[in-house]
């Protein structure tokens, strides 16, 4: 009887605990959306200015003259996905710079190339995404794309392992 009380108990806490733990993370599907940091809600922009080549930094989760915070996923041939401004000519990605900030130009090389995935922690909870720079050598800069309060470029690659990702998904507009 009482290995059968031990047997349940343990059963009910397995339980508690799976419902306890965030959604698993999924690929998110080819479309535009909107990344903001959790911190204080502001969006991922580009710069629509300059033949859409600049640094990515963080603002209004609007389209302004000069900035935008749409960007369109889009799944490559290898698996990889491209970030790119939607509907930008010449056509420019968000890509990974040599001293690891984040910057929209050139589409083709492979610090273009990244992983996106989405969830949740249920109904009612946030939709966040986690967006990693997975170049397809695997190379040395791989890393999630994070928010870094008091630095200059304040969006960065690092190496990290932090949970929950960093990123709330807002719907475009």
């Amino acid at each position: 009887m009482r290995s059968r009380v031990i047997a349940v108990m343990a059963a009910a806490l397995a339980a508690t605990a799976a419902l306890a733990q965030p959604a698993q993370a999924a690929p998110l599907v080819d479309g535009v959306y909107r990344f903001a940091a959790l911190h204080d809600g502001k969006c991922l922009v580009w710069p629509k200015t300059h033949g859409n080549i600049g640094m990515v930094s963080l603002g209004a989760c609007t389209d302004t003259a000069s900035t935008s915070a749409n960007w369109q996923v889009q799944k490559l041939p290898n698996g990889m996905m491209e970030i790119s401004p939607p509907g930008s000519n010449p056509r420019a990605c968000m890509k990974v710079t040599s001293d690891h900030r984040v910057a929209v130009s050139n589409c083709a090389d492979k610090y273009a190339e990244w992983t996106v995935s989405n969830g949740s922690a249920g109904p009612g909870s946030r939709v966040w995404a986690d967006i990693e720079h997975t170049p397809s050598d695997h190379s040395g800069s791989f890393g999630r794309l994070m928010d870094i309060p008091g630095t200059a470029g304040r969006i960065a690659v690092e190496r990290t392992s932090i949970e929950p990702p960093h990123w709330e998904l807002q719907p475009p507009s």
